[in-house]
């Protein structure tokens, strides 16, 4: 009845439904191969070291390569067609990256993690009032420290910038590819203004407590001319907030007999001044061509003009020294006993070897117990040779030699790994 009806023969009704049952099976294996090219170009994408991203997150984060997610597909876009692959639309490629739990790198947060959870109502207000206590409090105490700042009082701030890559160019080869790490730690004085700032590439050095230490150790030596130094910086547990950088402060107390105080912001409003050289660098080095690490350092020097250019000290791992051997005090941790409060806002280091505490901005200090007094081991260099990077990585950089002049190869020749 139904050939019949349409007037055709069985041959052409049967031809039909092959033809429809291969057309949909060839839809469905575009489909399924459109999909597994997302995962296969989201997974070759190089991905942020887990420092450079919150702890408390299992998400991976990309390179600071592309700005957002649009400027990601258009990416994806070119290589699927490259591939001859039907690139799938933007709606299904962000339900993708969103399914792989990925996120593209923001080194700074707009946004404190904490007001904004009190505002999506997921924090007891008596929390949250709490929180801006001791933001406002942090806020009224560098304000009163910047009065104090004399040629008795050196008030400086500090922190890292965010992940600067090398090279850094705008080739879509990068894209794929594994880039060397290079660092800016920044000392402010905010007294006079000036920046120095302490730059290293992985091959150099880590980013370890020790690190920090040592440039922080260094900048102090060279202003002891001082009597006393306030040190404001964020909680960052690896940079500012660990007993590696406080028996090394200590210690340099003890040597020098200065008074060194460190004080910490709250998290989630930890603007300081330092940002602000952060930022001019970030403006110099937009639309640069970076070949070696080195050519960092020449625009950072140049970022800011005559009278107080930056001072830019490009290190290597001979610069390094090991703190982690002083054992003066056993933690920073206030308390000793269980109920003890385990938070710290301020330490003093005093030049008799003893340290002082606060809880809070407004509270006095507090002597610090459990402190050591015996004679601690001597600081050595921290590394005797260059690092190694990983075989992956060196073999990337290799690979990125066909878009770097060739004056520059013997630097990426030379890398250890």
């Amino acid at each position: 009845m139904f050939l019949a009806t349409m007037g055709i023969g069985t041959w052409s009704a049967q031809n039909w439904v092959q033809d429809t049952d291969a057309t949909e099976r060839k839809t469905a294996l575009r489909h399924i191969e459109a999909h597994e090219f997302i995962r296969s170009f989201l997974n070759d994408l190089p991905k942020v070291p887990s420092h450079y991203c919150r702890s408390s997150t299992s998400k991976q984060y990309l390179e600071p390569v592309f700005q957002s997610i649009a400027d990601l597909h258009r990416e994806y876009h070119r290589a699927a067609e490259e591939k001859m692959v039907r690139p799938l639309s933007s709606k299904v490629f962000t339900e993708e990256f969103k399914q792989q739990n990925l996120g593209l790198y923001h080194p700074k947060k707009d946004q404190c993690d904490t007001c904004c959870s009190f505002k999506a109502g997921n924090l007891a207000e008596n929390e949250w009032q709490d929180h801006l206590l001791k933001k406002e409090e942090a806020c009224a105490e560098i304000v009163q420290d910047k009065n104090k700042a004399n040629d008795k009082t050196m008030v400086v701030c500090m922190d890292l910038q965010a992940l600067f890559l090398c090279p850094s160019l705008k080739a879509s080869a990068l894209y794929y590819k594994t880039k060397l790490a290079v660092h800016n730690f920044t000392l402010y004085e905010m007294s006079t203004q000036n920046a120095t700032c302490y730059v290293w590439h992985e091959g150099e050095g880590t980013l370890s407590a020790s690190e920090f230490a040592s440039c922080v150790i260094n900048f102090l030596s060279e202003h002891k001319e001082h009597e006393e130094y306030i040190l404001w910086s964020d909680g960052c547990g690896y940079q500012n907030h660990n007993s590696v950088l406080s028996n090394a402060l200590l210690n340099f107390c003890m040597e020098t007999k200065k008074v060194v105080t460190q004080k910490f912001l709250e998290e989630g409003h930890t603007q300081m001044e330092c940002d602000s050289v952060h930022s001019v660098i970030k403006r110099r080095l937009r639309n640069q061509k970076i070949y070696v690490p080195a050519e960092y350092v020449a625009l950072m020097k140049s970022a800011r003009s005559k009278p107080n250019p930056y001072e830019v000290k490009y290190v290597d791992h001979t610069f390094f020294q090991d703190f982690t051997n002083l054992r003066l005090c056993r933690s920073i941790c206030p308390g000793i006993k269980p109920g003890d409060p385990t938070d710290v806002r301020a330490i003093r280091y005093n030049i008799n070897g003893t340290m002082d505490f606060k809880t809070q901005h407004s509270d006095d200090w507090r002597p610090k117990q459990q402190l050591r007094h015996t004679s601690s081991p001597a600081v050595t260099q921290l590394y005797t040779n260059s690092l190694k990077i990983e075989e992956m990585k060196y073999k990337h950089l290799q690979e990125l030699k066909e878009v770097i002049p060739k004056d520059f190869h013997s630097f990426y020749d030379n890398l250890k790994h």
